[in-house]
């Protein structure tokens, strides 16, 4: 498995992308200010089996990003973040 994720529908400006059974949906819509601020939250069955994946496969260095570690949350949740710095 690899992080190439399948455009599995685009039409004017927008795509619907797709890996396994995770998908989601991009708009090209830009506003610096909500770029600034966006988070996008994707939930797997098994995020420790994810993080391990993304370091296997060297996201962070790839596409210059950070990976954190993973951190059980006080509700619950088991997560981790990639973050990109770029500026769009």
């Amino acid at each position: 498995m690899s992080l190439t994720l399948t455009a599995t529908s685009e039409f004017e400006g927008a795509a619907y992308f797709r890996l396994d059974n995770c998908a989601f949906f991009l708009q090209d819509f830009y506003e610096p200010s909500h770029c600034q601020n966006a988070m996008l939250h994707l939930l797997v069955e098994d995020s420790t089996g994810w993080h391990e994946h993304i370091l296997n496969v060297k996201v962070s260095e790839e596409f210059n990003v950070q990976l954190t570690e993973t951190v059980e949350q006080a509700w619950g949740i088991l997560e981790f973040c990639l973050t990109d710095f770029s500026e769009g």
